[in-house]
């Protein structure tokens, strides 16, 4: 199944591994350190500055301007159809 995550884009829920705030990246000098890193890489997809969530896959980190909670919620209909954990947190 896929997740609608803003701008056109959708992700196969069986990659993501994490829903996480943007806030999270002021408080987390470990999470700030890991988003440089996918940068330097080129595994970040989407505008940081436009951005309101991150979403952690198995092969890096999507930007998204829909807030942590409601794709966390669309992830949890999903996630009620078929088999789909999800982990989200919210500063």
């Amino acid at each position: 199944m896929y997740l609608h995550i803003g701008h056109d884009t959708m992700i196969d829920t069986g990659r993501i591994v994490a829903i996480l705030n943007k806030n999270l990246m002021d408080h987390s000098p470990e999470v700030r350190q890991m988003v440089h890193r996918l940068n330097s890489i080129g595994a970040l997809q989407g505008d940081l500055a436009d951005a309101k969530t991150m979403i952690l896959t198995d092969s890096g980190l999507v930007m998204s301007s829909i807030s942590a909670a409601t794709l966390y919620k669309r992830a949890g209909k999903i996630a009620s159809e078929g088999s789909l954990a999800m982990w989200y947190t919210e500063i």
